[in-house]
C-alpha cells in the first residue's frame, strides 16, 4: 500500500481537491516569543523552546536514531523486513533490542501484529483512518476532521489490538501535509503527546549538523514551514519532534546548491544513482547520519555535529520486490551504527523515547549505569521480564481472526469484499468478536459496533 500511496501523491499534489475545503484554520493569538525563564519554571518535561539543544555537554550527549514505518502493518512486512530487524539481532549499547514507531492505517492492517510488537516494545502511533491521496484534504481539513481520523485510528488500535488506546500518543500526517492549527488544537484536546509530520531543511539536508532538537509549542517556533500551514498558536507542552531532511544521491538536481544532492524528508524518496546496490544506500545513510552524529567539513571549516534526534522516516514498500538492494543497505546501516565498540553512544529507540530523553536529559555515564533499567528512557527491563504495563497477564491479544466485510464506501474506493485480522480478546481479557459485515470500521463508526470503542481518557 506505501507504493501506492507515494505514487498517488505524486498525481494528486497537482490535482484540484476532491473534498471540500472544510474550514479556515482555527483562530487564535500567535504564539510569543520563547520566554526561557517561563519555559524554566514549567521545567523540562513540560517546556522546551525550539532551538534549543540539551543542557548535557556534547561530548556526553546520545545519538538518537528513530526507526519508523507509515501506514499498514502487515503480515508481509512482518514476515520479510521487520521480524529480521527487531528479533534482538541489532541491540543497543545497553543491551536492549531496538526499537521501532509504526504509525498506523486502518486499511490492510494485522491488529494482531500491532499487540505482539507493542509488547516488543514498539511503539504504535496515528496516522490516519483514511490516508486519502489528496493533500488539500489534509490541508484544509477542520478540527473535527482531523478528530475522526486520528482519534478515530487510535480507538481501532485500542479495540482491535487489544492494548490501551493512551499508549498511542504520536501522530504523522499522510504524506507531511500538517493541518496547521486545526491539527494542532485537535492534538492538545485530545491527548496526545507530539507530531512528527513536519520536516526542516534550514536545520537538515547539507546542514544537518546543527539538527533541530525535539520542542513544545508552549512559544513560537524557529522551524521553518516547507509544508504550509504550520501551526501559529500556542500549545502548552506538546511536542514537536522535527523531521531532519536527508540529502539523496542526485547530485546537481539542486540549482540552488550543484554539487548536493537532492531533498528528502522520507527516506523512500530519496534517489539512489548510477549502481543500484546496497553499498550505495549505505553510503548515502551513512553520509546522513554522520553529518548529525559527528560533523562536516565545509566552507567555513569543521562544523561538529549537534547529535539531535535523527530519523529514517519511510514506507515498508521501499524494500519491497526489486527494491531488495535497498533492505540490503538499510541492514548494512545498521550493523555499523550498532556496533557498540565504534558507536558506544548511538541508541536506537521509539520517538516516545526521544522524547522522554528530552524531559529527563542525562549524560552518558549515568545512561551506562541504568543500562536495561525502566529509569531509563531507553530502558527495557520490563519490557523483557513482561512486567509493569508489559505484564505477560495483560492487554494479551489470545490468537488472530479474520473478519469479512461487504464493503461500500466510494469515496474511499472501498467497496466489495474485504478482509481484518483482529485480536480475539479485548483489553479486558473478554471475548472479541468480529464486527458485522456491514460494519467495516471506518470514519464515523470507528469500532464497527464493537465496545468499549475506549479513547485516551474516555
Amino acid at each position: 500500500m506505501g507504493q501506492i500511496y507515494i505514487v498517488c501523491a505524486l498525481v494528486f499534489l497537482g490535482c484540484a481537491a476532491a473534498f471540500p475545503n472544510f474550514q479556515e484554520q482555527a483562530t487564535c493569538a500567535e504564539a510569543d516569543r520563547c520566554n526561557q525563564t517561563a519555559c524554566n519554571i514549567l521545567g523540562a518535561a513540560n517546556c522546551h523552546c525550539s532551538g534549543n539543544e540539551t543542557t548535557i555537554p556534547l561530548k556526553d550527549r546520545p545519538q538518537i536514531v528513530y526507526l519508523t514505518f507509515d501506514d499498514a502493518f502487515t503480515a508481509t512486512a512482518e514476515d520479510q523486513f521487520y521480524r529480521g530487524l527487531f528479533n534482538g539481532t541489532y541491540r543497543n549499547p545497553n543491551g536492549c533490542a531496538i526499537r521501532a514507531t509504526h504509525y498506523i492505517t486502518q486499511s490492510y492492517t494485522d491488529y494482531s501484529l500491532v499487540n505482539r510488537y507493542w509488547h516488543m516494545g514498539h511503539e504504535m502511533a496515528a496516522h490516519s483512518i483514511t490516508h486519502r491521496n489528496d493533500v488539500k484534504y489534509w490541508q484544509n481539513l477542520s478540527v473535527e476532521g482531523w478528530k475522526d481520523e486520528m482519534v478515530g485510528v487510535r480507538k481501532m488500535i485500542g479495540q482491535f489490538a487489544s492494548i490501551d488506546p493512551c499508549e498511542v500518543k504520536g501522530m504523522r500526517a499522510p504524506f507531511l501535509q500538517g493541518g496547521g492549527d486545526n491539527q494542532f488544537q485537535m492534538l492538545a484536546e485530545n491527548n496526545f503527546t507530539y507530531d512528527c509530520s513536519w520536516p526542516t531543511r534550514t536545520y537538515g539536508y547539507t546542514d544537518a549538523e546543527t539538527g533541530l532538537y525535539p520542542y513544545t509549542l508552549d512559544f513560537a517556533t524557529v522551524q521553518d514551514c516547507p509544508i504550509k500551514p504550520c501551526p501559529k498558536c500556542s500549545y502548552p507542552g506538546l511536542w514537536v519532534q522535527p523531521m531532519i531532511d536527508l540529502e539523496d544521491e542526485w547530485i546537481g538536481s539542486n540549482p540552488q546548491c550543484p554539487t548536493c544532492g537532492n531533498v528528502c524528508s522520507m527516506l523512500d524518496g530519496c534517489v539512489i544513482m548510477g549502481n543500484q546496490t546496497k553499498e550505495h544506500v549505505y553510503d548515502m545513510l551513512m553520509k546522513n547520519f554522520m553529518r548529525v552524529y559527528y560533523g562536516e567539513e565545509d566552507e567555513f571549516g569543521f562544523q561538529e555535529g549537534n547529535r539531535a534526534p535523527w530519523g529514517l522516516y519511510m514506507h515498508a514498500a521501499w524494500f519491497f520486490g526489486e527494491q531488495k538492494f535497498h533492505f540490503d543497505g538499510y541492514k548494512m546501516f545498521l550493523d555499523e551504527i550498532t556496533n557498540s565498540t565504534k558507536y558506544p553512544d548511538v541508541f536506537i529507540v521509539p520517538v516516545e523515547a526521544g522524547l522522554e530523553y528530552m524531559k529527563k536529559p542525562a549524560p552518558m555515564t549515568v545512561l551506562q549505569n541504568w543500562g536495561k533499567k525502566d529509569i531509563s528512557p531507553f530502558g527495557c527491563e520490563s519490557i523483557e521480564n513482561e512486567t509493569g504495563k508489559y505484564d505477560k497477564t495483560k492487554h494479551r491479544c489470545g490468537g488472530s481472526q479474520s473478519c469479512r466485510f461487504n464493503t461500500d464506501i466510494p469515496e474511499d474506493g472501498i467497496q466489495g469484499e474485504r478482509f481484518m485480522h483482529i485480536c480475539k480478546r479485548k483489553a479486558d481479557a473478554s471475548i472479541q468478536n468480529c464486527p458485522g459485515e456491514d460494519h467495516y470500521p471506518w470514519l464515523g463508526d470507528h469500532c464497527g459496533g464493537n465496545s468499549p470503542c475506549k479513547d485516551c481518557g474516555a
